[in-house]
């Protein structure tokens, strides 16, 4: 593929991803006000607090994932994905503040849903996209088959668990996002750009500094590279103080915001959600992780339920892993050490998965905590996928997309993939965004929601998809 044709094809399917995103957004979903709620304050504020919203009866049903803390409000979670959406809104908030005060769009129910939409769209939904570009990219780099690039892309972005959980405010999408990039920059940086060692090495701290600000599930991800990373540089201490260099700055950050918050730039919410005693209060999921126990039981549900079984939601996922077991010394298109580094992060991800109390598991939609090994499972399937199972690789791949699709579409779980697919068969083809409409829209300014109907979002989303691939076909009919 010429370059001329990479800069057609590649960043045309990303975007394609995170148009179909946009559509496909869910407002008030399950864990998303804790994360931009911090964002507004951030910026309209210049606070960290949320007591202006705490104390406001319009946010009093939004205030489940709220932690209180000496008489003050603050997001129960690592402020990661805050700290992602803050220069978006930020920009979008500057013009915001131009609308008459006595105009519907400056009303609260319209206010917090345009910075719930801004924040989802260049967070979760801009990452999983970027994502997709990057798994294209590099399966295309392996094999050098194009239709090979777009299964791998297409299979994270829409026939996985990253749809669902891209349409939503998420800190795993952005983990995955770290996970994908920092393979591709330790094993094939120059699908990044022509990167000076110093640069690619501080990128790589960096990422790896977001991790736990985001949340605990990157530390599978963190620990493999980290002792990778080790073993290469050993030699060479310089590239690892410029790793160590990239990290500090959003450790710096992250302790920055706890010493504003709690006074102690050590003192997280997560130990504070582990010492009640400590807070006014704590909602939601006081549970903490931890060594003490190992739970067989978590990690079995998390593979084979029906509830959250990760090769229930994408099927594709045993396939995958019979191939990469198969071909682990017969096929050379991973290097060692690649296929180290990726049978690592399934190894951790899975004792992760051992020390997580089965009560924290409570039902969203699939495994959203294995969801960083997500983008290694579609590469490893894209890479790999014979003609001999063909047939059986296509049913697989039809079955994860609508499971995944069906999700995405209705937007909530019923904590069963097996009776939200029987939801979505009676329900039909839907929107989320068309829930908000029609209830909370409605209910606050008695606008008419007979207006919209999903066919015709449908059809604007077919439109934008077929203006954005038409000078490619057009491209491509004259070659």
């Amino acid at each position: 593929m010429t370059n001329d044709k990479f800069n057609y094809f590649f960043p045309r399917l990303a975007v394609s991803v995170w148009w179909i995103y946009l559509f496909h957004f869910r407002h008030l979903a399950a864990g998303s006000d804790r994360f931009f709620l911090l964002t507004m304050a951030l910026v309209e504020r210049g606070s960290v607090r949320l007591d202006s919203y705490y104390n406001n009866p319009f946010y009093a049903s939004y205030l489940g994932d709220i932690l209180l803390h000496e008489g003050h409000a603050y997001s129960n979670i690592n402020p990661g994905l805050s700290f992602l959406a803050v220069p978006a809104w930020a920009v979008v908030h500057f013009f915001y503040q131009f609308i008459p005060p006595s105009s519907l769009l400056r009303q609260d129910i319209i206010h917090y849903f345009i910075a719930h939409f801004v924040c989802f769209a260049f967070t979760t939904a801009l990452l999983s996209a970027l994502t997709v570009w990057l798994l294209a990219v590099l399966t295309y780099k392996k094999t050098g088959c194009k239709w090979r690039s777009l299964l791998a892309g297409s299979l994270y972005g829409l026939g996985s668990i990253a749809f669902f959980f891209s349409t939503r405010a998420n800190q795993n999408i952005p983990v995955a996002f770290i996970g994908v990039c920092v393979f591709v920059l330790i094993f094939e940086p120059d699908l990044l750009g022509k990167l000076k060692p110093q640069i690619g090495f501080f990128a790589i701290g960096f990422l790896l500094g977001w991790g736990p600000i985001l949340d605990i599930t990157a530390m599978p991800l963190l620990f493999v590279f980290s002792i990778l990373l080790l073993i290469q540089n050993r030699s060479s201490r310089i590239n690892l103080v410029y790793i160590l260099l990239g990290a500090l700055l959003p450790i710096a950050g992250q302790m920055l915001y706890h010493f504003v918050a709690f006074g102690n730039p050590f003192l997280s919410p997560s130990m504070l959600l582990a010492q009640p005693k400590a807070a006014d209060a704590v909602v939601m999921n006081p549970v903490g992780l931890g060594l003490r126990r190992i739970y067989i039981g978590s990690l079995l549900e998390y593979l084979f339920t029906p509830k959250s079984g990760f090769f229930i939601y994408m099927p594709y996922a045993a396939l995958a892993t019979w191939y990469f077991i198969r071909f682990w010394l017969r096929n050379q298109l991973f290097n060692r050490i690649e296929k180290f580094a990726i049978a690592g992060i399934f190894i951790t991800y899975s004792l992760f998965m051992t020390v997580v109390p089965a009560q924290y598991l409570y039902s969203l939609f699939g495994p959203r905590y294995l969801l960083p090994l997500v983008p290694f499972v579609c590469l490893i399937f894209a890479v790999y996928f014979r003609r001999q199972e063909l047939q059986l690789g296509t049913i697989l791949i039809g079955i994860g997309l609508t499971f995944n699709v069906a999700g995405a579409q209705l937007g909530n779980d019923t904590g069963n993939i097996f009776l939200s697919l029987a939801v979505y068969a009676i329900k039909g083809p839907w929107l989320p965004i068309l829930d908000w409409v029609q209830k909370e829209l409605f209910l606050n300014t008695n606008y008419s929601p007979e207006v919209i109907s999903p066919y015709g979002l449908f059809l604007m989303l077919l439109i934008g998809l077929f203006i954005l691939w038409s000078p490619f076909v057009i491209k491509a009919l004259l070659e």
